[in-house]
């Protein structure tokens, strides 16, 4: 009667942790979904955030932070999964910020095409923009270039490959146009370090 009854508050002890247990795996999905459908929106909300960017009203005001803009549109269209309809949209946002210039040396289906394949190599590579760094606003370089008015600031991308990471500096040109507002006239790779403040994500 005694083993009898020790058998029987084991089996109740038994199936009391894989109750347990199985109440544990269960919150634990459901956790991991919620934390999945929060990521997604995060990305989402993202995308959507800067196309709602309104620049005939709120067009960034320094050279750094048109800068700060572009860094933030490139890492969104390389890190973020999006429909060709988002990612042509996002393009043309970018594209706002460009000289007339250079908007008719890199028409939108070139950026785009070129932007396609360069995302295809990423993706193969398991590469991604991790973080970026501007020049801080002391350190733009002002001057004049026939006649109009010029500003040259370095931004630093930090660029993850598996387990791996690399810096990818840049030269940046911008120019005023006609309403007094800093467009992006060029860039370049450049050699070295170059000293950056404020990492962005």
């Amino acid at each position: 009667m005694k083993n009898k009854k020790q058998k029987t508050m084991l089996t109740v002890f038994v199936m009391a942790i894989v109750v347990v247990a199985a109440a544990i795996i269960f919150w634990q999905i459901i956790q991991n979904r919620h934390n999945q459908k929060e990521l997604t929106n995060s990305k989402n909300d993202e995308i959507q955030v800067l196309l709602d960017k309104d620049f005939k009203d709120g067009y960034p005001g320094t050279p750094r932070e048109v800068l700060k803009m572009y860094s933030r549109i490139t890492s969104c269209l390389y890190n973020q999964s999006m429909s060709d309809k988002e990612q042509k949209a996002l393009v043309e946002k970018m594209r706002e910020m460009f000289d007339t210039e250079l908007q008719q040396n890199n028409t939108l289906e070139e950026q785009l095409e070129d932007l396609k394949a360069d995302i295809r190599e990423y993706k193969k590579a398991k590469r991604s923009i991790s973080s970026y760094m501007i020049d801080k606003n002391s350190s733009v370089v002002k001057q004049k270039i026939k006649g109009r008015q010029c500003a040259s600031l370095y931004a630093s991308y930090l660029i993850q490959e598996g387990n791996s990471y690399k810096k990818s500096n840049e030269q940046f040109l911008l120019r005023q146009d006609e309403d007094g507002k800093w467009k992006i006239l060029g860039w370049e790779l450049v050699s070295g370090d170059n000293e950056t403040t404020d990492e962005e994500k």
